[in-house]
């Protein structure tokens, strides 16, 4: 080993003691920031949207949730229903959630939720569950 461990430790101060400026700069509290400017985002324009929804066993309540607002539900539905609602479309596509019940005792039963929306697009979601369900369903 070449060098005095002094002669090192005196180098790694002087570098340290030479960034500090930089480093105090850096780091201090009261350094000025200039806020952000808030985004225009535009929200989606509402598209007439079909949904027809089919239960393997008869339910004996169901709801689809957007955004935490119920836009449907049902109790005692058919083994078949559909509705056409007005949902914000945007170009990612959407999340519903869907809460189904099913009489005590029921096997493992399942509710199909298929969508068109206005383009003509068709989505086909399940939902499977036993006495009851409740699931985010991605339509894109």
């Amino acid at each position: 080993m070449r060098g005095s461990p002094l002669f090192r430790a005196a180098v790694v101060f002087f570098v340290l003691l030479a960034l500090g400026p930089l480093l105090w700069k850096l780091t201090r509290a009261d350094a000025v920031s200039t806020p952000a400017k808030p985004v225009a985002i535009s929200a989606p324009e509402k598209a007439r949207v079909a949904i027809a929804i089919t239960f393997s066993t008869a339910a004996s309540k169901v709801a689809l949730l957007h955004l935490g607002r119920e836009v449907w539900s049902k109790t005692q539905p058919a083994i078949g229903e559909e509705a056409t609602l007005e949902l914000p479309w945007p170009k990612e596509g959407i999340e519903l959630r869907a809460t189904v019940e099913w009489p005590a005792g029921t096997p493992a039963a399942a509710m199909r939720v298929k969508l068109t929306d206005s383009a003509g697009n068709e989505y086909d979601r399940t939902v499977w569950g036993r006495g009851s369900a409740d699931d985010v369903l991605l339509f894109r």
